[in-house]
């Protein structure tokens, strides 16, 4: 008997783990393994462990992603599909807008992978900390909509001021079309911005003409 809202055969947790690539430069390697036999999205959640104590948990790709789309042609996720390994120094995975079970929504990295699939990847800034706090939530497919996404310009200035580079902002707010994924718990993130589904009503002839087009 099939009882709604029961999950008959859930999901095992993504297998998630890390070592230093290059500790003098403070980055590190993540490396993910999906361990089931289906399909499988999620985002990562870590926070900064320094002398034991864990903060600032948060979704992997939150906090910089305008820079992210903007200056390092990272895009945003129509539909989740397994990632492409193609090495582990140009491995990034796309964004994607996640809603959480109170209807609040943010940008993270969307991680999906194949049955079975390994993927590794690189991320910098561990300079004389190491994560904490580390885990998963998968994230189920929603629908695929345009978004606009007024963002706090902090994170352009913090990831400057850290990287030591002049990165500029994407416009704001950031208009995109991206994959809705839902969450079954929710996820703090370190930046509330404001996500609002675009109204194709309110849309410019010009970004009509562009959203009709998108739909075909």
């Amino acid at each position: 008997m099939n009882i709604p809202g029961l999950l008959l055969n859930p999901l095992k947790n993504v297998s998630v783990s890390y070592a230093w690539y290059n500790k003098q430069n403070g980055i590190i390697k993540w490396r993910f393994m999906n361990p089931n036999n289906k399909e499988i999205s999620f985002i990562l959640l870590r926070g900064i462990n320094y002398n034991n104590n864990v903060s600032d948990v948060y979704p992997f790709g939150n906090a910089f992603y305008p820079v992210y789309y903007e200056n390092f042609g990272v895009e945003f996720a129509l539909r989740p599909v397994p990632l492409k390994n193609t090495g582990i120094e140009s491995n990034s995975p796309p964004l994607a807008v996640f809603e959480n079970p109170d209807d609040t929504k943010f940008v993270a990295f969307l991680f999906t992978l194949a049955p079975g699939e390994t993927y590794e990847m690189l991320e910098g800034g561990w300079n004389g900390i190491e994560p904490g706090g580390i885990s998963t939530v998968t994230a189920h497919y929603i629908s695929t909509g345009r978004f606009s996404i007024k963002f706090n310009t902090d994170q352009c200035s913090l990831y400057n001021s850290e990287a030591n580079e002049n990165y500029p902002c994407p416009e704001n707010p950031l208009n995109v079309r991206s994959s809705l994924m839902s969450l079954r718990k929710i996820v703090k993130p370190l930046f509330n911005d404001n996500i609002t589904p675009v109204n194709p009503d309110n849309l410019s002839l010009n970004q009509l003409i562009w959203y009709i087009l998108e739909q075909l």
